[in-house]
Formats: structure tokens, C-alpha cells, sequence
């Protein structure tokens, strides 16, 4: 049976990209993003490991809360199930697992990413089966979006964004709210989502400031691109069309 050690390196050859981060995460640094891979144990324990594709931020002031993911999402089959894996079939199940990954992850595992595809990769995280208007999903989705929207400057950008924002809530009601956070009022809410992006300077030096940290420092590096010519239709988005299908299952 493999050792996790050999299997981590075998995942690291097809992602070289990828930097080792942690014994059981390889991330690249790409633009306010971190972004990677993490190989987690099952919750039970056993011989198993678990692939997920990780966005963590870079403008997280506070040193206890920085290098935590605030989106993810599991490697699935064919079949859309979980793709956990044990030690002992991993050369078996390794080459369908690789295809896998290249399809749901691969297209912002490379050096240069485009906009459309981060956008897709970030709104996917909330899977089909899941709640369709679960705050609980949505709002570290908005933050990861308008995180875009100000390291980049466009302001239209921002706009599509803030319009996707702003008819998300109205699926939401203060009942809602007040279960998961103590907060009874939208407009409260509606501040909450922004208060991390008001100043802008202040959110580019923290992320510089994180960029220097001597693990985040050995990164590899990519670039975001496609900006220029990117418009955000988040009426129609990639995540109600795979909810259709699954639906249609």
C-alpha cells in the first residue's frame, strides 16, 4: 500500500503549478487569492484521503483567522459522488481521479487563469444538490467576487456584481439571518457583505502585507487575465445551469 507521502507527490507532478504549502496542501498565490489543493482524511479516520479545491484570502487582517479556505469544493466522479479514495486502490482509481480533477479543477490550476473560468470555479463551490439561496453559501461567494471586483479597479465589474448581490438577498429573510448570525435586519446584512472592501487601499496593503509572509513568499505565482473584455451575467449562471441537469437526474 502507498504511503500519503507518495501519493501527494504523484498529485504535485500533475499540478506543478502547485507549490507544497502544508504536508496536505498545494497552493498558488494568484492575484487577492490563495488557491489550490487540499488532500484531507475522511471524518472517520481511515485509509482514505479526500481531494478539494481550496480559495483562501489574501486580505484576512487578522493573523489568527489568515491561511483558513472560505470556499471549497470536493473532487466528484463521473457519477457526481464523492471521490474519496483509499491508500490501498489509489494506483487503481488514480488515473480516473486525475481526469477528474483536470475537468472541475484544472482550468484555474495554471499559471494564467481567466477571469470567466475564476468566476465559474468560485460560484460552483455551492454544488446543485445544495440550497438554492442559502445565505450560509452565498456570502463568502460574494466576498470572493468582490474581492475581484476591487483588486481590480473596474467599476462596472463591481456593478454586475453588486446587482447578482443585491437579488440574492431578496431571497433572504431576517428569520433567516438571525439563525445564523443574530442579525435581524437586511440592511445590517447588506453592510456586513460590504464592510470588508470599503477601503480599498487598506485591503490592497493587507494583501501585499500577506504576499510577504515567508510560506505565502515561496508560492508559485499566476496571473489573472481576460479582464478587460469580461462581463458577469449573474442571472443565468453556470451553477443554475448544472443545477437543471442534476435536477433532470
Amino acid at each position: 500500500m502507498k504511503q500519503f507521502k507518495e501519493i501527494f507527490k504523484e498529485w504535485h507532478k500533475e499540478f506543478p503549478v502547485l507549490s507544497k504549502y502544508t504536508d496536505r496542501t498545494l497552493y498558488m498565490r494568484i492575484n487577492p487569492f490563495i488557491i489550490g489543493l487540499r488532500f484531507s482524511k475522511h471524518w472517520f479516520g481511515g485509509d482514505d484521503y479526500r481531494l478539494s479545491l481550496e480559495f483562501v484570502p489574501l486580505w484576512e487582517a487578522n493573523p489568527k483567522q489568515f491561511g483558513k479556505s472560505t470556499r471549497h469544493r470536493d473532487l466528484e466522479d463521473k457519477k457526481g459522488g464523492q471521490f474519496d479514495i483509499r491508500y490501498g486502490v489509489h494506483d487503481y482509481y488514480f488515473a480516473e481521479a486525475l481526469a477528474c480533477a483536470k475537468v472541475q479543477f484544472g482550468k484555474v490550476l495554471k499559471d494564467e487563469v481567466l477571469i470567466g473560468d475564476l468566476m465559474e470555479s468560485i460560484v460552483e463551490t455551492i454544488r446543485p444538490w445544495e440550497t438554492k439561496h442559502n445565505p450560509v453559501n452565498w456570502i463568502p461567494v460574494f466576498h470572493l467576487q468582490l474581492a475581484l471586483g476591487i483588486y481590480f479597479n473596474k467599476q462596472d465589474f463591481l456593478e454586475e456584481i453588486k446587482g447578482g448581490i443585491e437579488r440574492e438577498i431578496k431571497y433572504w429573510t431576517p428569520e433567516e439571518l438571525s439563525y445564523w448570525w443574530g442579525i435581524v435586519s437586511i440592511d445590517e446584512w447588506r453592510e456586513r457583505i460590504y464592510e470588508p472592501f470599503k477601503d480599498r487601499e487598506k485591503f490592497m496593503e493587507t494583501i501585499e502585507m500577506n504576499s510577504q509572509r515567508p510560506k505565502v513568499k515561496k508560492l508559485n505565482v499566476g496571473t489573472i487575465v481576460g479582464i478587460d473584455n469580461y462581463h458577469y451575467d449573474s442571472k443565468k449562471s453556470r451553477l443554475d445551469n448544472l443545477r437543471s441537469l442534476f435536477n433532470k437526474r
